[in-house]
């Protein structure tokens, strides 16, 4: 900004002294111009470089994460093997009559008993891989792959 109102002051300077009656008063219009260009050039590059530094910070929020849903139908977890990220969340929700649980091998996550039309949402903050089975019917098997 303050190159700017320098480059106005510089311009209205030009002017006056073009209006001076004054013979032996040398403006050299090449030393001027290479001025103005160069507080120009200034100027454009600030903006470009602080429109770069918001991309820049755009670009490294964290993941916001997404719902993935998992049904529980016919006995099975469908689909059985799922691959996320680090956020995101898994929603099972119970289709059969029959209840059922997603229930983590390692007791990291446990829905309870589900009837049908109930949910359970579970979000991932960390890396791994996660087997789980339906405690009700434990031939019914899955696993959660979690990616950072």
């Amino acid at each position: 900004m303050n190159k700017l109102i320098v480059l106005l002051l510089l311009i209205t300077a030009i002017f006056a002294a073009g209006c001076v009656d004054n013979a032996e008063q040398v403006i050299d219009e090449t030393e001027i111009e290479d001025e103005v260009s160069e507080i120009v050039e200034d100027e454009v590059s600030d903006l470009v470089d602080s429109e770069d530094n918001e991309t820049t910070e755009m670009d490294t929020e964290e993941h916001m994460g997404v719902t993935v849903e998992v049904m529980i139908e016919d006995f099975k977890f469908a689909p059985k093997d799922i691959r996320i990220s680090v956020g995101d969340t898994i929603k099972w929700t119970n289709l059969d009559t029959a209840p059922h649980t997603a229930t983590d091998n390692n007791d990291m996550f446990d829905s309870g008993t589900l009837e049908k039309g109930e949910s359970f949402s579970m979000t991932f903050d960390e890396a791994g891989t996660y087997e789980y089975i339906c405690t009700i019917h434990p031939w019914m098997e899955g696993t959660v792959i979690v990616e950072a």
